[in-house]
Order: C-alpha cells, then structure tokens, then sequence
C-alpha cells in the first residue's frame, strides 16, 4: 500500500471511532496548518558563544522564530498563570530530563510515585534514574492516595519530590508534603492534568509547586511535545545548558501550534468542560454498574480506569466496535471534549460500552455520537 493511501486511511479511521484514550488528543485545523507552516524546517538557537564566535543565534534569519517562540510562552505563561515556561522540550519524556537532570546531581535522591500506584515507567531505575545518574524511592501509597503518616517516618534527605503519574485519579496535598519536605523541589509531572493546571478544579495548593512539566497532547487539546513551567526563581536553573543535552532542534513548527492550542483551549474553556464532561461519564457509569477503579470517588480528574481482569480482551472488543480505549483499561475525556462532546451526549458513552460488554452492536449509537463531533 503507498504512503498516501496509508495516510488517507488513517484520517477516515479516526474520524470514524469515539477516541477515549487519555494519552490522545485533537487539535484544531489552525494547530495542525501551523505544524506544516514553514517554522517546521527552521532552526533557532540563541547562543552568546558558538564554536569561538561572540553571537545571538547560530542560525541567519531567526528573528522571526524567536519572536513566535516569545508570544507561544506569553500565552502559555497567561494561560497557566506561571511566572516561567519553557516550550522547547519536543516530548513529556524530554521535559522530566531536562527538569531532573538540571535540577538533581549526580547521586542524588528522589521520590517518585512507583508503576503499581499508577507511575510513569520513565522514573523507573534502569531508565531516567541510570541515564541521569540519580536516585529514586517510591512514595508510599494506602490505595490511589499517598500514605502522609508513612511519609512522614521518610528519612527528609530527598532533593525532590516528584508528584504526578500516568494513572492518576486523586490531587495531592502539596501542602502536607512541603511540610514533610521543606528543603526538597517539589516537581510535578502534569502530563495526564496538564490544562488543570489553568483551573481552580483539581490541584490545590499548586503556588507550592515548584516545576511542572509534561506533555501537551493528553489531557491538553495541542501538538506532541512538553512544556515546562514554574516559580521564577527556579528558571535560569531549568531552563539553561539545554542545547545540546537534551535537545538542538526543538521543532518551532510544533511551538507555533502549541500557541494555536493554546488559543483553542482557552476558547472553548477546555479544562473546565473536560471536567464536566468527566463527572458525567463517572455519575452514568456507576449508576449503570460499570467497574470502576477507586470507588466510590472514582476519580476527580479526567481520567478513568475499568476494573475488570480482562482489560486488555475488553479494550479489543470496544475497538471491533468503533470505541477506542488503552489495553489496561483507562479512558479519558480528553479527546471528545476537543471535539465538543457535550454533558448529554457523554452521558450515553457508559451504556454503550456496556452493550458492547454484554455482546450487542452499537454501530447506530456510535454513528450518532461521531455525528455531535466539531473538527473545527
């Protein structure tokens, strides 16, 4: 089959299933036009020194770039209410690099939420931790929640605590933590709650917070790649002494969408809808008797998890029907919200995946749920 015939294929698929996977997302035609805009091919790395030269940039005619680069962080620092941010990491994964790897020397310790709480498999020792030759011990965890009484018998010599995971359900205190840990960073990885971070509704206490960072294409409507931001102070730390370690090219066509998403975000208030369109779908599904992780709260932030020993056999079965959701079972509001799935409609999604459970075909509720679907 030619490439063109595959890529062709590829957009009739996905405009032809209900996508619920948390780690996808659409992004509006102006974000994915300025993906092909002529920032894609281009280069720009400021620079005061280069191979003995006393310069600003390596490259000739980047002074455009670098002026779509400043109002990309404008928006995003309006849009996050941070006072630094740095939009150049090209993954979620890069992001956590730069953040440890600037901020933690070698040897040094970390605390990180651990795989059977939910945790990113990066933190993992034989990944980030041997890569940047530090440290890391899991928090200790009673169910979704931290266990802060057994926190707090934690030896405080840990130069950062790191928050966040990629099954996460419940906000954490981050003022109990900062108290337990007065001396360490407290970092955030917001890959899977990124535009709560815009909102009142989820995080509390995020002023204590002294990093986040993630990607932006999961629980964030915009283009792959990660974004950084935080306290001022911490700024010239993060965000220095990167070209080179982590990444050269950084993608200014990827940028220039992400300002494009951020708009869109801000536009259709995303984080609050993908919120409400979340509670939604958890009222429907245990009214109805789906299983669900962490009930009787299920989850307060945009993601779900079935509770059922065949995740993966169910996740297949969904997809046969049109309905996509991850092999371990976690569904997110994330995409659907994109696509301005109101409260109503959402409200059908959990006795459609109960039909498809019990063995009954749904190609006519499914057909009239991508119907409500707006790829503005």
């Amino acid at each position: 089959m030619k490439l063109d015939e595959i890529i062709t294929m590829r957009e009739g698929f996905i405009k032809n299933v209900i996508p619920l996977q948390p780690s996808e997302n659409y992004i509006c035609s102006k974000a994915r036009s300025y993906l092909s805009s002529d920032f894609q091919t281009r280069y720009s790395l400021k620079m005061n020194e280069f191979r003995g030269l006393q310069i600003d940039n390596a490259y000739a005619g980047a002074s455009i770039t670098e002026l779509m680069i400043e109002e990309v962080r404008r928006l995003a620092m309006n849009y996050f209410n941070a006072q630094f941010v740095d939009v150049r990491p090209i993954s979620g994964h890069l992001a956590a690099m730069q953040v440890l790897g600037n901020l933690l020397k070698k040897g040094e310790r970390f605390l990180y939420v651990g795989l059977e709480n939910g945790g990113y498999d990066g933190y993992q020792p034989q990944y980030l931790q041997n890569l940047l030759g530090i440290r890391g011990d899991q928090l200790p965890f009673s169910g979704w929640t931290i266990n802060y009484e057994r926190l707090k018998t934690y030896p405080k010599n840990y130069e950062a605590i790191v928050l966040g995971a990629s099954i996460i359900f419940e906000p954490y205190d981050i003022k109990m933590i900062k108290e337990i840990f007065p001396d360490s960073f407290i970092l955030y990885d917001a890959s899977h709650v990124l535009s709560l971070f815009s909102i009142d509704g989820f995080q509390k206490d995020k002023e204590l917070i002294d990093v986040v960072y993630g990607s932006t294409h999961k629980n964030f409507p915009g283009p792959q790649g990660g974004i950084i931001f935080g306290k001022s102070e911490f700024e010239e730390k993060v965000t220095g002494d990167v070209i080179w370690r982590y990444y050269d090219n950084f993608h200014p066509g990827r940028i220039a969408s992400l300002g494009a998403s951020i708009e869109f975000a801000e536009r259709i208030n995303y984080a609050e809808n993908c919120l409400i369109n979340t509670r939604e779908f958890i009222s429907q599904s245990l009214s109805l008797g789906l299983k669900l992780h962490n009930q009787p709260n299920v989850s307060k932030s945009c993601m779900v998890q079935l509770n059922y020993s065949n995740n993966a056999f169910i996740s297949q079965k969904l997809e046969a029907q049109r309905i996509l959701i991850d092999r371990i079972g976690r569904i997110g509001l994330n995409e659907v919200t994109s696509l301005g799935l109101k409260p109503k409609d959402v409200s059908r999604l959990p006795e459609i995946i109960m039909n498809v459970l019990h063995g009954n075909k749904v190609d006519e509720e499914v057909n009239d749920i991508i119907g409500k679907f707006n790829r503005s």
